[in-house]
């Protein structure tokens, strides 16, 4: 490994220019919110405001659809699984349709279908559907949108699917169902030279991760082309970005934005903590951006707690039932303040002040 060379925190008019999942302004601050739901409503009353013609219409629709999200997300709360699931799903349906009108996908004037689907014969199946004639697949849409989108019909057991989610990874591994984590624990920064006439971003990990999981899957695929080789330094293992991006004043911006579209080829997934959020290296690929396994997994709770209750008496009696309980209880919450952030362009995070 090669020593580390130099480099310093980038700011944009003197403030710190951070790493961000949503691509935001250069040094814009996070949106503070106990209350997502009023600060989306009030976000997209704004955008209808300022509006006119099919867009007008689709805020409109994107409001209604994040009430009745927060309608289900409400009335899950007053009940138990496996009830709760199906609640669950269908808010955060709603909160996807929501994030598929304000980028115009056709909604309400043309027939609608979940695009996913238990799978008939087997147990702990989904069918993910491909392209359907004369129909808008929401989960389809949704996968196209985030950067995965859905090649053909195929099928996805439910273990695969979970061990894609980093809120329960942790405890994928510890039920045994994987050897390995599959994600890192990652600190991505943005960097400019001395001068401050060329940024690149670098992306770190401690070496304390190299007994547990298997680091050396960072430096592959897209990642390989996008990151020089491994720099040492100290216990911290660190990869720079290979391009170097001349920035001015009047292009800081445009480059920024870029350089968080990159990221969105490698693999990188987000937990909102109260410190804010934490970003992961997913090391091996799935077929799905993290938030589409979310929706994936609370679909199959949801669907098969309507159509099929000895399957899902099956799950919540065995040696699933630890994943689904903890799904249910962690996925909502992160699904809506990203899919907020995604809804209005701001990265929206829990404040301190909440206890």
């Amino acid at each position: 490994m090669a020593a580390v060379q130099a480099g310093k925190e980038a700011r944009y008019k003197y403030r710190k220019a951070k790493y961000s999942h949503i691509v935001i302004e250069p040094a814009e601050p996070n949106a503070l919110t106990a209350d997502p739901w009023s600060y989306l409503h009030g976000l997209l009353l704004s955008k209808v405001s300022s509006s006119a013609g099919n867009n007008r219409k689709n805020y409109n629709r994107a409001i209604y659809f994040s009430g009745l999200a927060e309608d289900f997300y409400k009335a899950a709360s007053a009940v138990s699984m496996p009830a709760k699931g199906t609640l669950f799903y269908y808010g955060m349906m709603n909160l996807v349709k929501s994030f598929l009108a304000v980028n115009g996908v056709p909604l309400e004037d043309i027939v609608e279908h979940h695009g996913v689907t238990n799978t008939h014969g087997k147990r702990h199946s989904l069918s993910i559907l491909g392209k359907i004639a004369n129909c808008t697949n929401i989960f389809g849409e949704f996968a196209k949108l985030l950067g995965t989108p859905v090649i053909g019909k195929h099928e996805l057991n439910l273990r695969h699917v979970l061990v894609y989610i980093p809120e329960i990874h942790a405890m994928c591994v510890d039920l045994n169902l994987i050897k390995k984590s599959k994600f890192l624990p990652v600190d991505i920064k943005l960097l400019v030279n001395d001068e401050n006439t060329y940024i690149f971003s670098e992306l770190k990990y401690h070496k304390g991760h190299e007994a547990t999981i298997d680091c050396g899957k960072l430096y592959t695929g897209k990642r390989k082309v996008y990151f020089n080789d491994s720099l040492q330094d100290g216990d911290s293992v660190r990869h720079r970005s290979s391009a170097r991006k001349r920035v001015n004043n009047d292009n800081w911006p445009r480059v920024y934005k870029n350089i968080l579209r990159e990221y969105k080829d490698l693999s990188i997934c987000s937990i909102l903590t109260r410190d804010g959020y934490k970003y992961y290296c997913q090391l091996q690929t799935s077929d799905y951006h993290h938030l589409c396994n979310s929706y994936l997994v609370m679909f199959y709770l949801g669907h098969t707690a309507r159509y099929r209750p000895t399957e899902i008496q099956e799950v919540m009696s065995g040696e699933l039932r630890p994943l689904a309980t903890e799904a249910v209880a962690l996925i909502p919450k992160q699904f809506m303040y990203h899919l907020v952030s995604l809804i209005t362009g701001k990265l929206c995070v829990i404040p301190y002040s909440e206890i």
